[in-house]
């Protein structure tokens, strides 16, 4: 849900609500932090601080969302990707890539560094079916500005396609949905397209809404297990133009983070 930020995740896969948000421009912020050595020797923890903008127009949402970015771990797992190999000799503890700066620094399979993640671009297209069924199609475009010398990207720009589906049964909403990313090869850094699905279902409570939701990606790299993971979420409003999400998340595999836990807050303008 995507990994950078699964708060993305599990906001896209919320798909019935955002069909029905008001026309108009919607900020938002959030907390993430994630844990786990996805297959390597290295615990890599994880947080990241999204910066998001929404703008809803009829049939149309766009998103852009840029992270601040912390990681401590092996310079082999890349935030939003996993596990890779990255044959980067300044990747994030080895070299100036290490945090540290200065030539000298020691070079270590273990590093931490920090700053602007890879900003996010999507563009959404809720059709109308007729029906109570909603289909959205979205196209994500990433935009590598995060530094490759501090392992916080690969480098290379990615893109990709997402349908997702979903039906309100009452007050319980059912979603699902599947994609696809093309990941782009930097220097250091050789991935491949990856394959996506989930679902899960949302119940309106008095106060919001409550649910949970199933993910499933293929490993990015080859000697890498895929990644599936488990999140439950709360979602509520303080007022009518402001929400709140709440979420934790449980690895279900070698290739995902062991846990993950996050908030996150937007406000309509």
């Amino acid at each position: 849900m995507k990994r950078i930020a699964l708060a993305l995740a599990v906001a896209g896969a919320l798909a019935m609500e955002q069909a029905q948000a008001a026309d108009g421009l919607s900020l938002g912020v959030g907390v993430d932090y994630s844990s786990g050595d996805y297959g390597t020797d290295t615990t890599t923890d994880i947080l990241s601080v999204p910066f998001t903008a929404k703008y809803v127009s009829g049939h149309w949402t766009w998103k852009a969302t840029l992270p601040w970015l912390r990681v401590k771990g092996d310079p082999n797992v890349i935030p939003g990707i996993g596990g890779v190999v990255n044959t980067n000799p300044n990747g994030r503890g080895r070299g100036n890539g290490n945090g540290n700066g200065g030539s000298g620094a020691t070079t270590t399979e273990d590093g931490s560094a920090s700053g602007i993640g890879d900003l996010r671009l999507a563009a959404t297209y809720s059709f109308e079916t007729g029906g109570p069924l909603g289909v959205d199609l979205t196209a994500n475009f990433k935009v590598a500005t995060a530094d490759e010398d501090k392992g916080l990207g690969t480098g290379a720009n990615d893109y990709g396609l997402a349908v997702d589906l979903y039906r309100a049964f009452g007050d319980t909403t059912v979603f699902g949905g599947v994609g696809y990313t093309l990941l782009g090869d930097s220097d250091y850094i050789d991935v491949d397209g990856v394959a996506g699905a989930n679902f899960g279902l949302s119940h309106k409570v008095s106060s919001g809404s409550v649910g949970a939701m199933y993910e499933w990606r293929q490993a990015a790299a080859d000697g890498f297990d895929d990644r599936s993971e488990l999140t439950g979420f709360y979602t509520f409003g303080t007022d009518p133009a402001s929400k709140f999400q709440i979420y934790a998340t449980a690895g279900l595999s070698d290739g995902s983070p062991e846990w993950a836990g996050g908030v996150t807050y937007s406000h309509g303008f």
